[in-house]
């Protein structure tokens, strides 16, 4: 008799409980076990700014807990479980047991590896103090609503003008707080062009978020003071959102390939080890524009990285159609949204680019709320092929950059974007879409 295929994933997130659970819908009979150092799995992280400010229960965001992982789907889930090593050659996992101090090894037929990434923590003194907090992973949410509850803070700083940190200044003035957002860059939102990023500065502004860029910060004081070059700032409760970094440290003296600290996978999501296969924030993930792996570390594209490198591991040959990069969040009443490459990518990797950018109304002429929306694309001038886009404006008007990244899949052309049937009804949209209008401009730029 056969025995069944033992599978060990590493990391119970997005990544990881999708992988695991591919592969049980595929082979019943194997026994898969997930490890994870945490206290929770598959939840909604990007929903944590929201649920802090408008204080919901922070299970809310749990979609299957461990337990269900376990009766509903017969996986076997480990938690406060880190594995701290992979030997390939003997094919086991090195564990330690976070609740009891205890390690052990685990033997697997093949293993999946959705260790995510953790937050990156600038040399700082003081980022250790009472009241310091990365949001990160579901139990730093918890840590920070709980913080809130007890202290009452009224001042916030927060130390990055990433959109982690911009969606938590809106829900910090939800709360009541004065919030100062402080970077060390000259500019925030640098994956944004400059037109996306004046309008998020004009509208945390509008509401009273001070953003104050070009700083140094040189410490934080016992009482939460952050002393910079550009002077001081009292706060009740700090977050850091400094951009993330590859939790692959336990890989290091593995046969397991990584290029700057993430795991290089081909397009079915195999490393360069046979029976490991590797996705998530942990791993390079293929973008279609570029024709080249990149480090793009994203719940959507944490998912469909477990899905196809389960499916995969059980015995399927899917191939990864690839990513075109699709960002989109809230700033206040603002929206952002970007697929594909800016101006100075494009420019940068090679391409003969162009961009073009114009404002349009949301809904038809006459109709009472008359909101505005900027479309960019960027395409090359000699084919005209599309190669990205940014739309920001009213927050509502902004979903528009779905119709563009399924037009970065297809290969379409400028004129091929001149020609989309896009829907049209005076609440929803004007006769000539906004993405029509930019078109419409962009193709007398096109050479050919």
């Amino acid at each position: 008799m056969e025995l069944p295929m033992k599978v060990v994933v590493i990391g119970g997130d997005a990544a990881g409980m999708s992988a695991a659970s591919q592969i049980k819908r595929r082979i019943k009979s194997a026994e898969v076990v997930v490890l994870e150092k945490g206290v929770d799995v598959s939840y909604g992280a990007c929903g944590m700014p929201y649920n802090i400010g408008y204080k919901g229960d922070i299970d809310d965001l749990v979609v299957l807990t461990a337990e269900d992982f376990k009766t509903k789907r017969g996986i076997d889930v480990r938690l406060l479980s880190e594995a701290i090593g992979v030997d390939t050659k003997s094919k086991k996992v090195f564990v330690k047991s976070l609740s009891s101090d205890r390690e052990y090894e685990l033997k697997y037929d093949k293993l999946f590896i959705g260790s995510g990434a953790k937050a990156s923590i600038p040399p700082i003194d003081g980022v250790d103090r009472e009241g310091v907090f990365t949001l990160k992973i579901l139990d730093d949410a918890r840590k920070i609503k709980q913080f809130i509850d007890e202290k009452k803070p009224k001042k916030a700083v927060l130390i990055g003008g990433g959109f982690i940190n911009l969606e938590l200044a809106e829900n910090f003035k939800r709360l009541g707080m004065d919030v100062i957002v402080l970077e060390k860059l000259d500019d925030i939102l640098l994956n944004f062009d400059k037109g996306a990023s004046d309008l998020a500065k004009e509208e945390l502004k509008k509401n009273g978020v001070e953003i104050i860029c070009g700083v140094n910060i040189e410490k934080i004081e016992n009482d939460l003071t952050v002393k910079t070059d550009k002077g001081d700032f009292e706060a009740d409760i700090i977050n850091i959102a400094a951009g993330v970094k590859p939790n692959t440290e336990f890989l290091k003296n593995s046969d397991i390939e990584l290029e700057n600290n993430a795991i290089v996978v081909d397009r079915y999501f195999k490393t360069n080890v046979d029976d490991v296969y590797a996705g998530g924030d942990c791993a390079l993930i293929y973008h279609r524009i570029l024709n080249k792996n990149v480090y793009m570390p994203l719940g959507t594209n944490a998912n469909k990285a477990g899905r196809i490198a389960g499916a995969n591991m059980a015995g399927a040959k899917e191939e990864f159609a690839g990513i075109v990069g699709t960002i989109i969040f809230k700033v206040f009443e603002k929206g952002i949204a970007k697929t594909g490459l800016s101006l100075k990518e494009a420019i940068d990797n090679g391409f003969d680019a162009f961009e073009t950018t114009i404002e349009a109304p949301i809904t038809a002429h006459g109709f009472p709320h008359q909101g505005k929306v900027s479309v960019r694309l960027v395409a090359e001038h000699d084919s005209g092929r599309l190669l990205g886009a940014q739309i920001f404006g009213d927050a509502e008007a902004v979903w528009r950059i779905d119709v563009v990244a399924a037009a970065l899949y297809a290969n379409l052309t400028i004129k091929d974007i001149q020609g989309l049937d896009l829907a049209y009804s005076p609440p929803f949209a004007p006769v000539w879409d906004p993405i029509l209008v930019c078109a419409n401009q962009a193709i007398k730029k096109v050479k050919k």
